[in-house]
C-alpha cells in the first residue's frame, strides 16, 4: 500500500472535469501542484454521495484558501458514470473526477476493497491524501469504507 513519503504512481486516468473526459497521465495532475486526493468506493452509492463528496464541495473554498490547486475524486467507475455524478453537482472546474474504471490506479496504489459480497467486485477504500509535486504528504485512510469519519474535508483541512 502506498504510503506517506512515497512518490504517486503514473497512470493513464480518464479525468472528468467541465467539458468532455479526457485521458492524460497522473503525472500531469500532480506535477508542480498540491492536490488533495480522496477516494471513495463508488459514485451515486450513499455514504459517498450524501456525505464523502459534499464534505468537499462545502470547504471548497477554504481548502482552496490553504494553496491546494486542485481537489480531486477518484472513483471505480466508468467515465459515464463519473461524469453523471460530477454533472449533478454543481463544481468549479478544478474539482475533478478520476474515472478509474478498471481501478488500475487504485491497484497500483494498494487500495483494492473487495466489495463483490454486495455485488460491487472490486473497489477503492475510502481514503484521503494531500500529494505535494507527485510526493504523498499526507494519507488516511478510513478502517470502516461505510463512513468517512477520519477522511472528509474537515478532517484534511487540519492537515493543510
Amino acid at each position: 500500500m502506498i504510503k506517506e513519503g512515497d512518490i504517486f504512481p503514473n497512470n493513464k486516468v480518464a479525468v472528468v472535469g467541465s467539458g468532455e473526459p479526457k485521458e492524460i497521465e497522473t503525472d500531469e495532475l500532480f506535477s508542480g501542484k498540491k492536490v488533495i486526493l480522496f477516494a471513495v468506493p463508488g459514485a451515486f452509492t450513499p455514504t459517498c454521495n450524501n456525505s464523502h463528496l459534499p464534505s468537499f464541495i462545502e470547504k471548497y473554498n477554504e481548502i482552496k484558501s490553504k494553496g491546494i490547486d486542485n481537489i480531486i475524486c477518484l472513483s471505480v467507475n466508468d467515465q459515464f458514470v463519473s461524469t453523471a455524478w460530477r454533472d449533478s453537482k454543481s463544481l468549479k472546474d478544478d474539482f475533478l473526477f478520476i474515472a478509474d474504471g478498471n481501478a488500475q490506479v487504485t491497484e497500483s496504489l494498494g487500495m483494492i476493497l473487495d466489495c463483490s459480497g454486495f455485488g460491487m467486485g472490486s473497489r477503492s477504500n475510502r481514503y484521503v491524501m494531500i500529494v505535494e509535486d507527485k510526493v504523498v504528504k499526507k494519507l488516511i485512510v478510513e478502517e470502516n469504507p461505510g463512513v468517512c469519519d477520519l477522511t472528509n474535508a474537515t478532517e484534511i483541512l487540519k492537515s493543510i
